[in-house]
């Protein structure tokens, strides 16, 4: 008998919804990827997306979202497709990215966000609700990041039109130091 496949690790990806008004978001969360600004009708919010779950219980006014995303160019997880809850499906030309993300919609019953990078720059978001952004202005994070971003917003209710601001605010977190590491060495 042979031991069951389990999903990559790196396919699950956490998001943490924090408020501003406290401290930074990224302080003392462990596998810091991404942090981003949304400028909402409500007020700003700010984003977190992780790869390690936080430890404890999120602070309060926080929303966690936890879900399976994958990349359809990259090889290998085919299996787990169906079940992914974002899915990118890579470069794709402008005028068909539309129809094509919603091919994938229709392929992959449980993904509830499909993400493309047109060819011009452009990137496109799909949601299963009929939802759907194109932000012009490239983010430095890869589609598969904005899909991820996009799926906890609507989790918690928001629009897809109000993530435009992340096309400029998008941008790697600093690296935490490595325990022991001496600054400037």
């Amino acid at each position: 008998m042979t031991a069951p496949r389990t999903v990559p690790h790196a396919a699950f990806r956490t998001v943490l919804l924090t408020p501003v008004d406290g401290p930074p978001p990224s302080a003392g969360v462990p596998g810091t990827r991404f942090e981003a600004r949304i400028h909402t009708p409500a007020g700003v919010r700010s984003w977190l997306l992780t790869t390690v779950r936080p430890v404890g219980s999120p602070a309060p006014r926080s929303f966690l979202d936890e879900h399976l995303a994958l990349d359809l160019t990259a090889a290998g997880d085919a299996r787990w497709r169906r079940q992914a809850d974002v899915l990118h499906l890579g470069r794709t030309a402008p005028v068909r990215a539309r129809d094509r993300l919603s091919a994938v919609l229709r392929a992959f019953p449980g993904c509830a966000v499909a993400t493309a990078d047109g060819t011009d720059g452009t990137r496109f978001v799909l949601a299963r609700t009929g939802g759907r952004l194109a932000l012009h202005s490239s983010p430095s994070a890869p589609g598969l990041v904005l899909g991820s971003l996009a799926h906890a917003w609507l989790a918690t209710g928001g629009a897809l039109t109000e993530l435009v601001a992340l096309a400029e605010l998008l941008a790697p977190a600093a690296p935490a130091p490595r325990p022991g590491a001496r600054r400037g060495a």
